[in-house]
């Protein structure tokens, strides 16, 4: 039987919509449902002469769009676009140019000096290529000492870093006086083919059978014979600190807390749990003295839990035992320290300070740091007081590289530096953060590698024009990489970029808010990211005027409940921010979306009054799921939002709305103008949707999309919410290759054309070979969500 496509076009419906909303520069006029449909028309009148080959009329047309200041100002931009591939085909060029949305550098200034490091040379050496230096920092102080003597020549120093391994025992530090200008900048690259490794940890040598009695006795039975020991010591390790863990509910501050790791042939290993995979639930609390939230959701302030398991008699022995949980809510982690543990009665009593949300009945959680767990390979235990490494390692441990993560520091902490450049660097095997920018302008890491670390990757905070480029970061303990930039006060943008970078295998340690790209302040730009493989979101958005563009999002939300591939949360003054071209796959339960979690997971989930943020030609394949049900994109409770010319393939729901009544939206955003973060003037006037914030909670514009194949296209539908030319179909309408998650269409579809639906860029998202990256990694199978997870 042939199947029939479902088309429906979906109209307005009731309402009438204010949108304030800034792209780029400028502010844009408010506009509502009609202005909106009417520069609809425009726009797919102009469309139409341009499938006719019209092109004189086409450019009118779309001139004409661009002197009307009081539409969409993304229409504006739309037709913007137009024009400038009008103009390419008629001088015979294709349509696009994929160069065009990619970061262009300056122009390199020929150096005027240079200096080697080699790890074999020698810092009584002049550092030049015959007689290298052996470390970053006499390098450094070389040029210092050039400064002091006469200033930076023009086109400034290079310091050329020949491959191999570079033990680090102290932070890299660069301050003011480490700063190049803009005709003479300083560079510390890699030699063209070679890959300088600079590592914090030790590798383990000297593994031998346990054979001390006691410890055999704590171990389980079917392991005894399996695990092995080092005794670090010899390896120059004289002490330990106490392990300290955290996470985002967590008492002892949501923050990285250095924390040792084991890593075999590159891959980390696992700290020793139970149960060895997923969780197991709080069987009870033992004291109810939390006030029930929203009047019915019983739980407990004090640390006391009843397990319902025998399995927590066998850790009675055990030195430092944690509990790792989402106690309260499941978007919420902390790691709770044992304190004692009654057989008899069940119950197990944690170490104050307790988890910051309180704890409840039938929560997630499970055991770490357990010698009496160590039950099968890749487990391991640290006796931080003897300094011994227990391991049943994966296979022959004398024919692997086995290495242990353990500097608590940074790499590099460079503040108010300007005009730096780090460039094919590989930093790993630390304990906790990697490499610290602050307070600097005009810096840039370029082809650099971050893996194998204990907490984030690259923290930039505060300055303006740093970028992070065609970097790969990976394999973290934490987030990849937290920027901010840019003065919410005065709303002057900080302009950093990460852009053409590969993020992924992250939150191994704290699994929450721990995305790969943590951005804050106003005006900064994420780009062409392959973001992947993490257990929260890929993105977490605050502030203004962010633009996040070309990136290919898939595997994220893997373990977290009432997340998105993008967070954004509880600020109705973040405004201006635009997410366009961008590909959100694969997220959360894709494969089951009706099975869980409770609550839901979202390609784009603007949480607790978003207002002001633009989606737009954007892809949401396999993005939607959850018991509540989310949408590819989720809005809770916010307004002013636009999604234009999306398209959402195989989903529950396309679009999700949780909406709020009005006593709850003006007791929330009653005081947000009064904020002393913001300027109440200079916002309203650039936002001018903001003049009426409290009124009118809810109204959303959703038009222009493409719904192929989704079980829903609406879900929780609020009156308010304007629904203009969408157009939804129960079959494929004509994708080149889905499979392979190619999303083109092979021809114009009349119903497309009706709605005015502008193609998607689908191949300019993701990575691109430049300078820094020479290859691109395999792409991942589009049907199954499987692709490599980390190198």
């Amino acid at each position: 039987m042939t199947a029939v496509p479902c088309v429906r076009r979906l109209a307005v419906c009731c309402g009438v919509v204010s949108v304030g909303l800034w792209i780029f520069a400028g502010a844009a006029p408010a506009a509502n449902d009609a202005v909106f449909r009417e520069s609809l028309d425009r726009l797919r009148t102009a469309q139409q002469a341009v499938a006719r080959g019209q092109w004189a009329e086409a450019k009118a047309a779309y001139s004409a769009i661009l002197q009307r200041q009081d539409i969409p100002a993304h229409h504006r931009w739309e037709a913007e676009e137009s024009l400038r591939e009008i103009a390419r085909i008629e001088k015979g060029l294709p349509a696009r140019d994929p160069a065009a949305t990619r970061v262009t550098l300056p122009a390199r200034p020929q150096a005027a000096v240079s200096f080697y490091v080699v790890p074999d040379g020698n810092d009584a050496n002049p550092g030049t290529k015959e007689k290298p230096f052996a470390s970053l920092e006499r390098a450094r102080d070389a040029i210092r000492g050039l400064k002091n003597s006469g200033g930076l020549p023009p086109g400034g120093v290079q310091v050329w870093l020949r491959g191999g391994s570079y033990p680090v025992k102290q932070t890299f530090a660069l301050t003011t006086e480490d700063s190049g200008t803009e005709q003479s900048p300083i560079a510390y690259r890699a030699v063209a083919g070679e890959t300088p490794v600079f590592r914090g940890g030790i590798r383990v040598s000297g593994f031998r059978p346990v054979s001390d009695a006691k410890i055999l006795a704590r171990l389980p039975q079917e392991s005894r014979r399996k695990v092995f020991c080092a005794d670090l010591k010899p390896l120059g390790v004289k002490s330990l600190k106490p392990l300290e863990l955290g996470g985002f509910a967590s008492a002892r501050g949501f923050q990285t807390h250095p924390t040792a790791e084991l890593f075999f042939d590159g891959r980390a290993m696992t700290l020793a749990r139970w149960p060895n995979r997923g969780f197991v639930r709080v069987g009870d609390i033992v004291v109810h003295d939390k006030e029930p939230v929203w009047g019915i959701i019983a739980g407990s302030n004090t640390g006391r839990l009843r397990y319902e398991s025998d399995r927590p008699a066998r850790w009675l022995q055990e030195k430092d035992a944690w509990l790792y949980g989402y106690w309260f809510w499941a978007w919420a982690d902390s790691y709770e320290r044992i304190a004692s543990i009654d057989p008899a009665k069940h119950e197990i009593a944690l170490t104050p300070p307790f988890s910051k949300y309180g704890y409840r009945k039938g929560q997630p959680y499970y055991a770490v740091n357990l010698l009496a767990e160590i039950d099968e390979p890749g487990e391991w235990y640290l006796d931080r007081t003897e300094c011994v490494l227990y391991f049943w390692p994966p296979s022959d441990p004398g024919q692997a590289v086995v290495e242990l993560s353990l500097n608590d520091f940074p790499f590099l902490r460079a503040q108010k530096v300007s005009h730096l450049t780090l460039e094919g660097i590989n930093w790993e095997l630390g304990a906790g953060d990697a490499l610290c920018l602050q307070d600097s302008d005009h810096c840039l890491m370029a082809g650099c590698t971050v893996r194998r670390c204990g907490g984030n990757g690259i923290e930039i905070s505060g300055g303006t024009r740093n970028g992070i480029l065609s970097c790969d970061i990976y394999s973290l303990g934490r987030g990849g990489v937290v920027l901010s930039g840019g003065d919410r006060k005065t709303l002057a943008p900080g302009r950093h970029f990460v852009e053409n970078c590969d993020i992924f295998d992250l939150s191994r340690i704290d699994h929450t808010y721990t995305p790969a790209i943590i951005v804050s302040g106003v005006g900064n730009h994420v780009a062409h990211n392959r973001l992947h493989d993490i257990l929260s979101s890929a993105i977490r958005l605050g502030g203004n005027d962010h633009v996040v563009e070309y990136n290919d999002v898939y595997r994220v939300v893997l373990e977290s409940d009432d997340q998105g591939g993008v967070d954004m949360f509880g600020d109705p003054t973040f405004r201006g921010n635009v997410f366009r071209y961008n590909r959100w796959h694969h997220i959360g339960n894709w494969r089951h979306p009706n099975e869980g979690p409770d609550c839901g997971q979202a390609g784009i989930r603007l949480d607790d009054a978003i207002c002001g943020v633009l989606i737009y030609g954007n892809v949401f394949y396999r993005a939607s799921a959850g018991k509540s049900g989310f949408g590819g994109v989720q809005i809770h409770g916010g307004k002013d939002n636009i999604l234009d010319n999306n398209l959402f393939v195989d989903c529950e729901s396309a679009v999700s709305q949780q909406p709020w009544d009005q006593p709850r939206w003006t007791v929330y955003t009653g005081k947000s103008l009064e904020s002393p973060e913001i300027d109440r003037r200079l916002y309203v006037a650039k936002y001018p949707a903001l003049a009426g914030l409290t009124e009118h909670p809810n109204g959303n514009i959703v038009a222009r999309s493409l719904v192929v194949q989704c079980r829903k296209f609406l879900r929780r539908e609020s009156s308010f919410l304007a629904l203009i030319d969408n157009w939804q179909t129960a079959v494929d309408p004509g994708f080149r290759n889905l499979a392979e998650g190619d999303f083109q269409l092979k021809a114009t579809l009349p119903s497309a054309a009706t709605i005015g639906w502008r193609p998607i860029p689908v191949h300019e998202m993701g990575l691109y070979v430049d300078a820094f990256r020479r290859k691109l990694p395999p792409k991942m199978n589009r049907q199954d969500g499987i692709g490599a997870a980390s190198r």
